[in-house]
């Protein structure tokens, strides 16, 4: 297995989550995960013989998930994933902003990995958080920005769908450096994707990317600034012409 030198942290805890199942027959709930996060784990995890790994994000489309590793012999129990789900309206009734929820909440101390999907509706926003912090939540979130707010506790199937469109493609690249399929993917020229790469408007998994050449993998989460983010759903094999095919899935 081929890891990236930044994803050598995530690769080592997987394999000790993965040692402490296998060896002390504990289970593991790992903090929110975004989908690379998730395949190393996966890729970790069932190299070990008789491990079932299973993640859980609130919803069908969650992009950030919790992962439970556990012994075969368990079973499958939605209550094991730790979750919590909270609405917060604004007073006026005004959408909330993901970027304003999240610096809010952060603004309390609270670590991004212990926060799943935001998800904004015309009212406010819905959070999936880890069940550890509703306490916290509960008490403490009382304004998002200049918008004071309420919050309360509701059900998992409360929680506002996710409104964004989202759209399944192949293509092909030359290689998997991210200007190529960035362009491949969003169809504009790969000049055009490298000067906004370098300009710091590329995201690769929530972090800025600045290096054209930045290698993709499958997993990968991608986004540059005012064209939207692709998912890197599986990269296949190669063309006739050398060219390699990819499954993307593009959210407007």
């Amino acid at each position: 297995m081929h890891f990236r030198p930044e994803e050598r942290i995530v690769v080592e805890r997987a394999l000790d989550w993965a040692w402490k199942v296998a060896h002390q027959h504990q289970t593991v709930l790992t903090n929110f995960l975004d989908p690379r996060e998730r395949d190393i784990v996966n890729m970790v995890v069932r190299r070990q013989p008789d491990l079932n790994v299973w993640s859980d994000g609130g919803h069908a489309d969650a992009e950030r998930r919790r992962v439970f590793i556990a012994p075969g012999y368990v079973v499958e129990d939605p209550e094991m994933f730790g979750l919590t789900y909270l609405r917060i309206e604004a007073n006026r009734g005004k959408k909330l902003e993901h970027p304003d929820v999240l610096g809010a909440l952060l603004g309390l101390g609270i670590k991004r990995e212990k926060l799943g999907d935001i998800l904004p509706h015309d009212t406010g926003c819905d959070l999936v958080a880890a069940s550890e912090l509703e306490g916290l939540l509960l008490v403490q979130v009382g304004q998002i920005g200049r918008e004071h707010v309420n919050i309360r506790t509701i059900a998992r199937d409360e929680l506002a769908h996710p409104s964004q469109k989202k759209r399944v493609h192949a293509v092909t690249v030359a290689s998997l450096r991210i200007d190529a399929v960035l362009a491949e993917g969003f169809r504009i020229s790969r000049s055009k994707v490298a000067q906004l790469i370098k300009s710091g408007k590329c995201k690769a998994n929530h972090k800025i990317v600045d290096q054209p050449d930045f290698t993709v993998a499958q997993g990968d989460l991608l986004s540059l600034r005012g064209f939207g983010r692709l998912y890197v759903e599986s990269i296949g094999g190669n063309t006739k012409k050398g060219r390699i095919w990819l499954d993307l899935v593009e959210f407007a």
